[in-house]
């Protein structure tokens, strides 16, 4: 111990006597360690950390599965799930859905709040902790039981202060009877869909009739029967589909199950990014350990003189190397602590940047978990970068330092072969990042010159949810209300256009039906035509500019039954009638919401909407006049002169002026909707871009310091090549060819590396390939300019050594 704190103290006073090469090793590591701990914090907060739920390895999502795909599931499917599957300790539903938080005596204003209507069962199956009072049980749902609702801990806190008298509490969500609170969640639970507010699914007899099976609107959780394997489930529910579908063919002829881990359906579209990014910071902190190792190979290499002379004299080869090693550890805990800050700040830009389609990233926060993995990876490196060092001064040849001592010799050969070594590693880790980033630079540059079919520029949306219990579903209630708040909307200064439609592009959030055209009937074995459903009031497409390309727009006399009328997209158009006049032409389908089957006679065909997202081919869509559906949820869009978000609370008040007790829902410009679609790309973008930068900047660094103190090394051989008439380009040009030779040998061990790896970048990339020449081409010279110019400084050095200097120095 005592001859440990002797090499502390040793380590020490090397460190404070060379403050430059302290700051820099220090400031290295920094970045390295800092980098990787940030994105460690998100790693674990997302992916590693346990959800609040019990038993999480246990629960399932059920979905049907039809030709859309897996989706939704029918609350009578449901309920010959629970009864006839034996896998499954308890099945539930929930539906997500927009409510109104009704004004009390508390909040003078009513408030839109995220919520989950929810089956019995549903917090049996999933298990979160609850806060206060009891969560919602068996009995709740059954016709004429009391209303209750429990609440989130976080809607308890904002709207309820945290009071425990909320328990009893009277909530006011739009129907003639209050609902009672009789409970409140424990933090961190807000499945699904980051919900405040759960109430249950009133079991009555509409949920049992016959075309109620066709209607899939519950999203289905299960927890798993002790002992029952992933595999068994999904047998035990693909068996019981297969039953329905023979009972039931009207719905359930092509319907399937499917059963996927919990963990895998929240956290599976973010995990691969997430592993990239880790894996990224990683080949940062490489290069960072390969710039360091080459900083302790030059401090080894000019102490080669008193490393002989302790030799000589008796110290061991062992304590030599224990020496190095503890000043590498000590550069390793400092660079953990400031790297530790740099998390710090990293994190609070981490969550105010992050998309927020990423789960939990705002609970990522530097916890003891994350505290072990900075120590951990501070004696990861202490190794990476301190070992070879110390191994290499530890083997020093006296007699070969001896005989050099006076002739200025440059040290051993391996440490030239390490030192090229690194420079080779360090470039090949650049170019990979680079050409990373450098692919999802493309990638969002070709998103954003994507024509999404429309000009969100300028436009504002406000999304509205009448209360069923007001406004019946399909009655004449939700159209008189759009109708008068669109006519004093439209009279507002500052709107030029405005309507209301069945959610907004870009959303993903539509209606996929059969269509038909009644003059060409399905030939047996043929697919039925499908296409998207979306309503729209008159003024709803005018206002997002979408460009009519043949025909006409939907006119207020298209309203009436006697003037049914729809439009297309050119999609539908092209592959409904290739080659044909759709224009006339009829379409078809079976659902009808009391106001006649949707459809009618094509009387216009409009361009292709971005509707799932600037990446997503385009597919046929079908705008139906909004009497066709009546629709509860719509939203508002307003085409603006000036500002838009300047007539958000001018638009409020006129939704107050129609109902006292509605509140808005989101408000936000159309622009800032296309925005967050590209966001998750940009996120990633912005990371990647930083730690390509990183390395770039690193492997320029390291470059530069291993040419300099080569150049130092051979001052003695270059003076004498000078005295003997070689001219100063040739010098410099020698200097300059055995490192960029170095580097070239980098950049095809990098392409290579990059080509293999790239592929698995596929998921985040639109327009381009993995294998994009011109990514790679651009990369080459990138890196190629940057490693000439840092070897260009050093190498004109050597070039102008005055051979008088160095004579006199023999």
């Amino acid at each position: 111990m005592a001859s440990l704190l002797q090499d502390l103290r040793l380590a020490l006073r090397r460190l404070r006597h060379s403050p430059t090469f302290t700051v820099v090793a220090v400031a290295t590591l920094a970045l390295g360690i800092g980098a990787n701990v940030a994105i460690f914090s998100v790693v674990h907060a997302v992916l590693l950390r346990p959800l609040p739920l019990h038993d999480d390895a246990r629960l399932v999502r059920l979905f049907s599965v039809g030709r859309q795909g897996p989706g939704p599931t029918s609350p009578p499917d449901l309920k010959d799930l629970g009864e006839q599957t034996r896998a499954f300790e308890g099945l539930a539903g929930v539906a997500p859905a927009m409510v109104t938080l009704g004004a009390d005596r508390t909040e003078a204003s009513p408030m839109k709040v995220q919520a989950g209507l929810v089956t019995a069962g549903f917090f049996q199956v999933l298990g979160p902790r609850v806060q206060l009072g009891r969560a919602l049980q068996a009995g709740d749902d059954a016709p004429g039981a009391p209303q209750v609702a429990v609440l989130s801990h976080a809607l308890w806190q904002r709207r309820f202060g945290g009071s425990p008298d909320v328990l009893g509490r009277a909530l006011n969500l739009g129907g003639p009877l209050p609902w009672t609170v009789v409970g409140v969640m424990a933090p961190g639970f807000d499945f699904p869909s980051h919900a405040e507010l759960w109430t249950p699914v009133v079991q009555d007899a509409s949920m049992t009739k016959p075309e109620a099976r066709g209607a899939h609107w519950l999203e289905v959780y299960g927890r798993l029967a002790p002992g029952v394997s992933l595999a068994t489930a999904r047998a035990d529910a693909a068996a019981v589909a297969r039953s329905l579908a023979a009972r039931y063919p009207a719905t359930n002829a092509d319907m399937g199950a499917s059963v996927e881990p919990l963990r895998d359906v929240l956290l599976g579209p973010v995990r691969p990014s997430l592993l990239l990014l880790l894996g990224a910071v990683g080949l940062v902190l490489l290069i960072a350990c390969a710039n360091l190792m080459h900083l302790l190979l030059a401090r080894a290499a000019s102490r080669e003189g008193e490393t002989s002379v302790r030799l000589a004299l008796g110290a061991s080869r062992g304590r030599i190397a224990r020496e190095l090693l503890v000043e590498s550890a000590l550069l390793s805990v400092l660079g953990g602590g400031a790297g530790l800050l740099a998390a710090m700040w990293a994190l609070d830009a981490l969550a105010a940047f992050g998309p927020r389609d990423i789960p939990r990233i705002d609970e990522v926060s530097l916890d003891g978990t994350v505290l072990a993995f900075t120590a951990g990876l501070s004696v990861f490196t202490t190794f990476l970068f301190g070992l070879v060092p110390a191994w290499q001064t530890s083997r020093v040849e006296l007699a070969r330092v001896l005989r050099a001592s006076g002739e200025g010799a440059g040290g051993a050969a391996h440490h030239h072969r390490t030192r090229a070594a690194l420079i080779v590693a360090e470039t090949a880790l650049a170019v990979l990042l680079l050409v990373s980033a450098g692919l999802l630079l493309r990638s969002f540059v070709h998103l954003r010159q994507v024509d999404p079919g429309f000009q969100p520029e300028g436009v504002l949306t406000v999304k509205l949810e009448l209360p069923p219990i007001r406004y019946a579903f399909g009655s004449a209630a939700p159209a008189a209300f759009y109708d008068g708040l669109l006519e004093r909307l439209r009279a507002l200064p500052g709107v030029s256009v405005a309507g209301a439609m069945g959610g907004l592009p870009m959303e993903g959030k539509r209606w996929t039906l059969a269509v038909r055209d009644p003059r060409r009937p399905v030939a047996p074995g043929m697919e039925p035509w499908q296409a998207s459903i979306r309503v729209v009031t008159p003024g709803a497409l005018e206002a997002l500019r979408v460009p009519v390309l043949r025909g006409r727009g939907l006119l207020p006399e298209d309203r009436g039954a006697g003037g049914r009328a729809v439009l297309i997209n050119a999609e539908a158009a092209r592959r409904f009638w290739p080659g044909e006049d759709p224009l006339g032409r009829t379409l078809d389908t079976d659902m009808d919401w009391g106001n006649g089957a949707f459809g009618g006679r094509v009387v216009g065909v409009v361009a292709n909407l971005a509707t799932e997202g600037l990446a997503a081919p385009a597919a046929p869509e079908v705008f139906i006049p909004y009497e066709q559906a009546r629709s509860t949820e719509m939203t508002l869009v307003l085409r603006t002169t000036g500002e838009p978000l300047a007539l958000a609370r001018a638009v409020r008040a006129e939704v107050r002026g129609v109902d006292a007790n509605l509140a808005s829902g989101s408000v936000r410009t159309l622009a800032s909707v296309v925005d967050g679609t590209v966001a998750p790309l940009r996120f990633y973008l912005l990371l990647a871009s930083v730690f390509a930068g990183l390395a770039l900047v690193l492997a320029a660094v390291g470059l530069y310091g291993v040419v300099a103190y080569a150049v130092v090394q051979r001052t003695r051989e270059l003076g004498i090549r000078m005295a003997l008439g070689a001219r100063a380009g040739q010098l410099m040009g020698m200097v300059l060819s055995h490192y960029l030779r170095l580097t070239a040998v980098g950049l095809v061990l990098g392409l290579g590396l990059a080509w293999g790896a790239s592929r698995a970048l596929s998921h985040l990339l639109n327009g381009v390939r993995p294998t994009d020449p011109l990514t790679y081409g651009l990369v080459v010279a990138v890196l190629g300019a940057v490693a000439f110019l840092a070897a260009l400084l050093p190498a004109r050095r050597a070039a102008h050594v005055p051979p008088a200097v160095v004579l006199r120095a023999e």
